[in-house]
C-alpha cells in the first residue's frame, strides 16, 4: 500500500489525477460502481453520484476501502470472472487505468453494460498502441494489445465522448531530469496552468491514452 501511495506522490500523477476526476465528474452520477476501486481515489469527488460500490482482486486495497471509508460496499472479486452484482444494478460504471493489462477486454466491457441500467453511463480507457508490460518467465507481457474498437462495437452500448489523454504528461515522467525538475523546489517556475494547457495541445495528436464514455442502449436487458 505505502508502495502504491509513493507512486502517486509527485506533481505529474496528481495533474493526471486531477483531470481525471474531472472528466469522471462529468458523466458519472446516481449509483456508481467501481470495477477496479484501488484506494478508492475518486469516492467523495464525483459531485452527482448519490452512492459508490466497487471491487479489486486486491484484498490489501479492499481493507483500505472498507476501513477509509465504510459508507461504501467494496469486496474482493477478480473482473475476469465477471462482476458479481445484478443486470441493470447502477447508474454508472467505469474501470480506469486496468483493462489495458487485464485482458478479456470484450467480456470486461460486456460485463460493465449488464450491470448498468439502460441509458446508464460506462466510462474506460485504453492505450493507443500495444506496449510491454511487466516481465513474466523474462518476457514482457503486451498491454494495450486487444481490438479495443472492436470490443467498443459489440459491447451494447454507443460512443459518447472520447477524451485523448497523455500527450505531454507521461512522457515528462519518463524523462528523468525533467521529471526531477518539474517536481523539485524550481518547479514553481513551470505553473500546473502551464503544463496541463501543453497536455491539452499535444493530446489532440501524440495522445497515449483515450478514456471512452459509453451510453447503455435503451431498452437492453
Amino acid at each position: 500500500m505505502a508502495r502504491y501511495f509513493r507512486k502517486l506522490d509527485n506533481r505529474i500523477d496528481v495533474l493526471r489525477d486531477r483531470q481525471e476526476a474531472r472528466i469522471l465528474g462529468q458523466w458519472l452520477r446516481g449509483a456508481v460502481f467501481d470495477c477496479t476501486i484501488g484506494v478508492g481515489r475518486f469516492i467523495g469527488r464525483l459531485p452527482v453520484a448519490v452512492s459508490y460500490a466497487g471491487m479489486d482482486l486486491s484484498e490489501e486495497f479492499v481493507a483500505f476501502v472498507r476501513d477509509r471509508h465504510p459508507g461504501v460496499a467494496a469486496e474482493v472479486a477478480d473482473l475476469t470472472r465477471g462482476i458479481p452484482r445484478p443486470d441493470n444494478a447502477f447508474d454508472s460504471v467505469l474501470c480506469l487505468r486496468s483493462l489495458s493489462a487485464i485482458g478479456g477486454v470484450e467480456r470486461v466491457l460486456r460485463e460493465m453494460i449488464r450491470v448498468v441500467r439502460p441509458g446508464g453511463i460506462a466510462v474506460v480507457d485504453y492505450g493507443r498502441r500495444a506496449r510491454p508490460g511487466a516481465q513474466v518467465r523474462g518476457e514482457g507481457v503486451p498491454i494495450d494489445s486487444e481490438d479495443f474498437e472492436g470490443a467498443l462495437a459489440n459491447c451494447g452500448a454507443e460512443v459518447v465522448r472520447r477524451y485523448r489523454v497523455d500527450g505531454l504528461l507521461t512522457r515528462l515522467k519518463a524523462r528523468l531530469r525533467i521529471f526531477r525538475f518539474i517536481n523539485g523546489r524550481f518547479g514553481w517556475m513551470v505553473p500546473d496552468t502551464v503544463l496541463m494547457l501543453a497536455e491539452r495541445c499535444l493530446a489532440s495528436i501524440a495522445w497515449q491514452r483515450q478514456i471512452v464514455v459509453l451510453r447503455k442502449k435503451a431498452g437492453r436487458a
